[in-house]
């Protein structure tokens, strides 16, 4: 998911979820990035982001995927990732709201590749949102198979500036912590503007920055400072 959704489009879905209404929302995004960056890492170019999200009562779920238009970087395989992930929000106070849920990262070439180990993971996830100026949330992840525990800050809010179109500003910060792997800091920030078609159908053209705090190259997977922007197209009832 986390996609991210792909910053912009997690972010609000993470924080609609946590203030779903009784109505039932679906809501599907097509979204396009020129690098697929996750906690720091760029695990691939140019990639294709599908989701599909439901909400209910405070409870929500949804898939979400990565397909990269190129599929062979520097000479190695990049893997399709399809995410299922299912949660609950509710509120706490007037300020606080809280939201649990989980992540199931699956990978469906890999496992052509790799058919006697599974290479999907679990993971576990809770986080408290704050409605305060610029909606900061703290998050913590536990990934069972991968043994790896992440904390990240995050924050967002917009504003409309012109008729049906709204300037959307996020930020994040976290730790990463990877059993026998190395852990590193990381920082992003996200812009962009959200035009909206009706109530049902908007448009977001979108840029980013990603860092974290030690490059590596890992199987094709780089961990460095990168600028990277998409486009992305949701609709929904």
């Amino acid at each position: 998911m986390k996609k991210t959704i792909a910053i912009l489009a997690a972010s609000a879905a993470g924080f609609s979820a946590i203030n779903a209404q009784e109505d039932i929302s679906v809501t599907t995004t097509w979204e396009w990035q020129s690098s697929y960056v996750f906690r720091g890492v760029q695990l691939a170019e140019e990639t294709f982001m599908p989701s599909l999200d439901f909400e209910v009562a405070g409870f929500y779920a949804g898939i979400w995927a990565a397909l990269p238009v190129n599929h062979t970087v520097n000479g190695v395989e990049i893997d399709n990732e399809v995410d299922f992930y299912a949660g609950y929000g509710w509120g706490i106070s007037e300020l606080v709201s809280a939201d649990v849920g989980f992540t199931y990262y699956t990978y469906p070439n890999a496992q052509d590749k790799f058919f006697d180990s599974d290479v999907n993971t679990f993971e576990v996830y809770g986080g408290l949102a704050f409605e305060v100026p610029f909606t900061p949330a703290i998050y913590i992840f536990r990934d069972f198979d991968v043994k790896s525990w992440t904390v990240e800050v995050s924050g967002g809010d917009s504003w409309e500036v012109a008729l049906d179109t709204t300037f959307d500003l996020g930020a994040h910060l976290g730790y990463s912590d990877i059993s026998g792997g190395d852990d590193y800091w990381y920082f992003g920030v996200d812009a962009g503007f959200t035009y909206a078609f009706n109530d049902y159908v908007s448009a977001t053209v979108s840029a980013g920055w990603s860092w974290a705090d030690e490059k590596y190259d890992f199987a094709g997977r780089i961990r460095d400072s990168r600028f990277f922007y998409g486009l992305a197209v949701s609709a929904g009832f």
